[in-house]
């Protein structure tokens, strides 16, 4: 029988250590709960250990949930060590809701959170890891002579014509008949990139496009391009050009 392991990630100290004593974590199939208070903290933690589902709030002081979910999502599939996120917050906005769907969430529940819906939604991720875990045992090791063509034919193009949507890798894999875990080892061997960084190469790309060679605005930009969080938006132009899209285009505009 599979067990697995839980992070708890709140910034109210409190409100992890309810939460580790107040729900049956092994009648759930979990062997091991820990709790961090800091995005830090938990991308520290991850690094160094496997964790199968993450339990995290969405606003904390400076800090943003849903992009450390995004952040963990990504970390988890290329380490090979599946992961179920479920969202746990005082916020009912549909904008965030939103935006943890698109991230492949399995769940947002609001606070206070009933012990018995936070159970149930345990229990539906332990099952889903379990179907995970044995589909990823059924998948043949062996890669075809032609992993070169499936990235190529199928993979490539499929994120050319939906940059333009949020969709995630699974969604991607599903698309091209390709086992999760299986696309993302042949998408690093043939490009030397994760599927995010290319896809997140690829909308900068057509960022700086769209920035010199239109009036539109850098929100209205940013949702053309799948990124509903425009902070996060930002954020990710910055890092890659050293600047903000604002600056980039005042210094590179006509």
């Amino acid at each position: 029988m599979n067990t697995y392991s839980v992070l708890i990630l709140d910034d109210e100290e409190f409100s992890v250590d309810v939460l580790m004593e107040d729900i049956h974590w092994e009648k759930c199939g979990i062997s091991q709960v820990h709790g961090v208070y800091s995005v830090r903290q938990a991308k520290e933690f991850l690094k160094k250990n496997a964790v199968n589902i993450l339990i995290c709030d969405i606003e904390m002081p400076g800090e943003n949930g849903l992009d450390l979910v995004e952040w963990a999502m990504e970390y988890a599939r290329f380490s090979k060590d599946p992961m179920i996120c479920i969202m746990l917050t005082c916020h009912p906005e549909y904008s965030f809701l939103r935006k943890a769907m698109q991230l492949g969430c399995q769940d947002y529940l609001l606070k206070p959170v009933d012990e018995e819906d936070l159970e149930a939604s345990l229990k539906k991720a332990v099952e889903a890891l379990n179907l995970r875990s044995k589909a990823y045992r059924q998948e043949p090791e062996k890669e075809p002579e032609s992993g070169r063509d499936i990235i190529r034919q199928k993979v490539l193009p499929y994120i050319h014509q939906n940059l333009t949507e949020p969709f995630t890798v699974s969604e991607l894999a599903q698309n091209v008949s390709l086992n999760p875990q299986y696309m993302m080892r042949l998408f690093k061997k043939e490009t030397n990139m994760s599927v995010l960084e290319y896809v997140t190469e690829q909308r900068i790309l057509r960022a700086k496009e769209l920035l010199l060679s239109t009036d539109s605005s850098i929100e209205n930009i940013a949702v053309q391009l799948g990124y509903y969080n425009y902070t996060y938006f930002m954020k990710v132009f910055k890092r890659n050009m050293g600047m903000s899209p604002g600056q980039y285009r005042k210094q590179y505009g006509k």
